[in-house]
């Protein structure tokens, strides 16, 4: 119990260089959806696109980029700030926290677009994360009720740990292949429906956010990586995994012409294993960079990062529709993609500042999302 006092008493703090990495992923978004007309040609058919050009592979690049650290980043994150509200105002409290503004946010959100194109057939679109999110929620809610899993959780842990950590981060992606049943390059796709869960995603992406929690009892690990030599070191071996990364797709994905067809191809296993493992690395690797990188720099709570973490959350929310949209206009302008997708980026950004400030902020929809407490827009009950 000693521990967890020493490593609770800081737990009104504000984490500004985790509120800024968060919010940093979720604008994120923009980024990895503005190409979503390349790379899915049904959604360029909704903007009157017929035959589009498939993404060039600078763009590709890109994607993967983003892609191989921006999801464990998230996951990693909810859990730090999951066991943070826990422990300030209760499992209880959390619970109903997280219920309003994930799950019910999901629920809502997820059912305007899926009814947007005529049907109801319980497309999630990229609120995927929210729903996953939520199952964590609950079933984290239940396991901290045990005794056993607080003392385990509240543990400092010697630097042989952290490297089994890290090590079983990276497995967990081999381990979602088995688990997915499907030993496959694409093998982690993500859901595009309620129903569409996958047990090896599932058990990926928790584990994540068990580190998170596990980070929350061990935050002198933020005092190490953000030293310079450490930022450089995981600098240079994040850098040198993505490079490996990409060579590991070469030899897989990167041997079929059409994209379309890479579900539909078998690849030699140990390729696939080398894959898996390179993408673990990879995310691991730039998970504890850019945690490094936020501690150094991000020390204060500025108005512009104020301002980017309130925006984050619903520009994550809203966004797919405007930064796609905003790509068709781009297309249709006749611009190459190269010019189109810093374009659609920015104003697809303000297309969503401008959407949250007249139909979020001001409204009952800021309930949902950032919570009453947060909202501009109170109700001033008869007598109080």
């Amino acid at each position: 119990m000693r521990n967890r006092a020493k490593f609770y008493v800081t737990i009104m703090q504000r984490y500004h260089n985790l509120d800024f990495l968060r919010a940093f992923a979720m604008l994120m978004g923009l980024v990895i959806h503005a190409p979503m007309l390349f790379w899915v040609p049904d959604f360029a058919k909704v903007f009157g696109i017929d035959n589009i050009a498939p993404a060039e592979e600078w763009v590709n690049v890109i994607g993967r980029f983003i892609s191989s650290w921006r999801m464990p980043v998230f996951f990693l994150l909810s859990g730090f700030f999951a066991i943070l509200v826990i422990e300030r105002k209760g499992t209880s409290q959390f619970l109903l926290d997280r219920v309003i503004r994930v799950g019910l946010t999901c629920l809502v959100f997820s059912s305007v677009y899926d009814i947007s194109d005529g049907s109801f057939d319980y497309t999630i679109l990229h609120l995927w994360f929210l729903y996953e999110l939520m199952i964590f929620v609950l079933f984290f809610s239940l396991l901290y009720r045990l005794k056993i899993i607080k003392d385990l959780l509240c543990i400092k842990m010697p630097p042989k740990i952290g490297l089994i950590v890290v090590l079983w981060l990276i497995l967990t992606v081999p381990l979602a292949y088995i688990l997915n049943n499907s030993w496959h390059p694409s093998a982690l796709k993500v859901p595009t429906t309620y129903f569409d869960l996958k047990i090896g995603n599932l058990v990926y992406h928790f584990s994540y956010f068990l580190v998170g929690v596990i980070l929350y009892a061990n935050q002198n690990i933020f005092i190490k990586i953000k030293k310079t030599k450490a930022i450089l070191v995981l600098g240079i071996l994040s850098i040198s995994a993505f490079f490996l990364r990409l060579y590991s797709d070469h030899l897989t994905i990167g041997q079929v012409e059409n994209l379309s067809e890479v579900a539909q191809t078998q690849f030699d296993p140990m390729l696939v294993f080398f894959n898996s493992v390179m993408i673990g690395v990879n995310s691991s690797f730039w998970c504890l960079f850019f945690i490094g990188l936020a501690s150094k720099f991000i020390q204060s709570n500025s108005a512009i990062i104020r301002w980017l973490v309130e925006l984050s959350y619903p520009i994550y929310i809203i966004h797919i529709i405007p930064i796609t949209m905003m790509s068709a206009v781009f297309y249709h302008a006749g611009l190459s993609q190269l010019t189109i997708l810093p374009l659609a980026v920015i104003t697809g950004f303000f297309v969503c500042v401008i959407l949250y400030y007249i139909f979020i902020k001001f409204t009952p929809l800021n309930w949902l999302i950032n919570g009453y407490s947060k909202s501009p827009l109170k109700i001033k009950f008869w007598g109080a």
